[in-house]
């Protein structure tokens, strides 16, 4: 961890976005999330926004923000180009007793024809059949970002403590986003003394 998560371009990157939130939020988010930040977009508080592809069909079809009115790109890089998947990855429970039954739904779900149809009514599939299937691209307004997105997915939350985790790293910059406490480096460096304290409790140090 130490000279990567403390490295001189990651605490280059949270002091731009302290700036970005000092700049550019509306009056009272500091603790928006998802759908604050799709409200704050469709009421005109923000002229852009950043949130998961998932909501873009439901941004598109808005009457009022939606159709020509819209557009969409992926993050753009600055020392590496990475998009985060989102949400967590499906997975069978080891003592459940319904394994079989959980078995056969990703086996129904993981089927070409299904995962097309679950794009189709606004889901979001990660299967080649459909990623590359020639008409993918002009299927959606958003269909050519997500492919981009999809190539430089850096997801890392795939530790059992990764909720422990992502608290730490939530306090850590929202001491310095929003509360004002300390420097970038600071954050950063104590974010590391949190982790390594979990990674120690989980016996992987």
């Amino acid at each position: 961890m130490e000279g990567a998560v403390n490295s001189p371009e990651a605490v280059e990157a949270l002091a731009f976005y302290k700036e970005l939130y000092e700049c550019c939020t509306p009056p009272g988010y500091t603790d928006a999330y998802m759908e604050q930040s799709l409200d704050a977009y469709k009421s005109g508080q923000v002229a852009m926004a950043m949130n998961w592809f998932a909501f873009f069909p439901g941004l598109y079809a808005d009457p009022n923000t939606g159709g020509d009115t819209i557009g969409f790109f992926v993050n753009p890089p600055q020392n590496v180009e990475a998009s985060t998947l989102g949400g967590q990855g499906i997975s069978v429970v080891s003592y459940s007793d319904k394994q079989d039954a959980a078995l056969e739904y990703i086996k129904w779900f993981a089927q070409p024809e299904v995962q097309a149809k679950w794009w189709e009514l606004g889901g979001y599939s990660a299967h080649n059949s459909v990623l590359q299937d020639p008409g993918f691209v002009d299927s959606a307004p958003f269909a050519a970002d997500f492919l981009l997105a999809m190539d430089s997915v850096q997801d890392f939350w795939q530790e059992p403590a990764y909720a422990e985790l992502l608290l730490a790293m939530q306090k850590r910059l929202h001491d310095y986003i929003v509360a004002d406490i300390g420097t970038a480096q600071e954050a950063l460096d104590l974010l590391i003394e949190d982790w390594t304290e979990t990674f120690e409790d989980e016996g992987k140090l």
